[in-house]
């Protein structure tokens, strides 16, 4: 059997509008993201590679904070995740946290809670309302393949346009070997519907690196780099100019 299966484009029930779910199933899939995301390596790999982008930033930390975008946060656990990281190196920064999802931005005020430097808000991924170089590094995770090779081109260049210094963009990495786990994952860890569909049909929906590559060069991202992390994650990241 080939490891890297056909991408899948059949919709997952998180991409429903919001009004044909319940919100309370919706917060427990949020949840069970959370987990991922602190078990399963996206918030060590985001962490990693912020750090990594820093010192570019560097000469300025004194005047002022690092302003930090983060596109379709969910219930905003990574910019949590940010915010402790900066608190311990003594970093002031200001993150603000958008989704398109009504439910999710009510998850994510509430999960932000005692952190002042995040602000959540409703915007779209694809038209972000703030302009050009707003925001010193912007940040998205496992949004990438919930769209069209068009779609996910059109949120990369809106991503480029309003990064000064960086961006990381995480996703899933497309292969029978992660479907599998997740599949299993997902069954013994979750009764959320929205967690046992989603989780493995995310999987199969993703991309490989030479396609995320070479969308990432249709964006025009500048300085990238695309590379495998733990977990079958991937990131396409770099630093402009």
């Amino acid at each position: 059997m080939c490891l890297v299966p056909e991408r899948r484009h059949g919709p997952e029930l998180i991409d429903r509008p919001p009004e044909s779910y319940s919100q309370s199933e919706f917060a427990g899939n949020l949840a069970d993201i959370r987990n991922v995301n602190r078990f399963l390596g996206d918030n060590r790999a985001t962490l990693k590679l912020f750090s990594a982008l820093v010192p570019a930033i560097a000469g300025s930390l004194a005047k002022k904070p690092i302003r930090v975008l983060d596109v379709a946060t969910g219930s905003a656990d990574i910019p949590v995740a940010i915010v402790k990281w900066a608190r311990k190196q003594g970093i002031r920064i200001e993150v603000t946290a958008v989704d398109n999802n009504p439910i999710a931005v009510r998850e994510a005020k509430a999960f932000t809670l005692g952190y002042p430097e995040i602000t959540v808000a409703v915007a779209d991924g694809f038209s972000l309302p703030f302009e050009e170089g707003s925001f010193d590094i912007v940040l998205c995770a496992k949004t990438l393949h919930h769209f069209s090779e068009e779609d996910t081109v059109r949120l990369l260049q809106e991503i480029g346009r309003v990064a000064a210094i960086g961006y990381i963009v995480m996703d899933l990495r497309r292969s029978w070997v992660a479907w599998a786990l997740i599949a299993v994952l997902t069954k013994l860890f979750s009764r959320n519907s929205f967690t046992r569909y989603d989780g493995p049909m995310s999987v199969l929906r993703s991309y490989t690196v030479p396609e995320l590559d070479a969308l990432a060069e249709r964006a025009g991202l500048a300085g990238r780099r695309v590379v495998k992390e733990p977990f079958w994650l991937m990131v396409v990241w770099g630093r402009k100019g």
